[in-house]
């Protein structure tokens, strides 16, 4: 627990907590951007004569990217060692935790 933790290893802790989730975030951000910017060509194309199917598959990943640039952003700003429990017994970084 972070309470019995001496608190020069709490300072070091969140230290890396906010490198790694800050180096993380930046290198997500990339890729992202770049599905991005193809996926809004597609749509804003009005030669391609996209089925509706399409454009809602095409909203529906939108969607997504918009959801993963959420999380991002979230991981951008964690700077706080803290977990919480996970699947199998496992413990994992608490993102909502700043």
């Amino acid at each position: 627990m972070a309470e019995d933790l001496d608190p020069r290893l709490e300072l070091e802790r969140n230290r890396v907590v906010a490198q790694l989730a800050g180096a993380v975030a930046h290198k997500l951000k990339q890729p992202l951007a770049v599905a991005w910017g193809y996926l809004e060509l597609l749509l804003d194309d009005p030669e391609l004569d996209l089925a509706p199917s399409t454009v809602r598959y095409l909203h529906e990943i939108r969607d997504a990217l918009g959801t993963m640039d959420g999380v991002i952003n979230h991981l951008q700003q964690a700077t706080t060692y803290q977990t919480r429990p996970y699947a199998g017994g496992l413990e994992i970084l608490d993102l909502d935790k700043r």
